[in-house]
């Protein structure tokens, strides 16, 4: 690995471990559609390793992501979210296998959109637990 890709590889570790779980969801989404793009590109290219290597990275993140769903609290939403993680792994053996890049590419948007929905529910989340705003003359205390 390039000296770049490791400090590329550390900065998103270090993202990965001071954030909250949402935005560890929406960065898991995040390096899910960053390998699959480079698998699909890979595919292209018919760099055989490189696919392999990339579609192990996405498989890797659905694994990390299921492994991370709250089932005690999380109800339909969980039950959901890992039936899509079950059936993405599935497509991905699948589409791998025919090397269909368009179904690597439904899979990858749709971790777009769950990624969106992590970081919108994030910013709900730190909004409501913002300080309440001061003005002049407030007590304090």
């Amino acid at each position: 690995m390039n000296p770049y890709a490791q400090s590329a590889e550390t900065y998103l570790a270090q993202r990965v471990l001071g954030a909250n779980p949402e935005q560890q969801a929406a960065l898991l989404m995040e390096a899910g559609q960053k390998y699959m793009g480079r698998a699909i590109k890979a595919i292209e290219q018919k760099d055989h390793a490189e696919t392999g290597r990339c579609l192990t990275r996405v498989t890797d993140v659905i694994t990390e992501s299921a492994l991370r769903l709250n089932y005690e609290d999380g109800g339909e939403l969980v039950d959901n979210l890992a039936k899509v993680y079950t059936w993405w792994t599935s497509e991905i053996f699948e589409a791998s296998k025919v090397k269909d890049v368009a179904r690597l590419g439904i899979i990858s948007n749709q971790m777009g959109e769950i990624r969106q929905a992590w970081e919108q529910l994030n910013e709900k989340q730190v909004r409501g637990v913002q300080a309440p705003e001061f003005q002049a003359g407030d007590q304090v205390g």
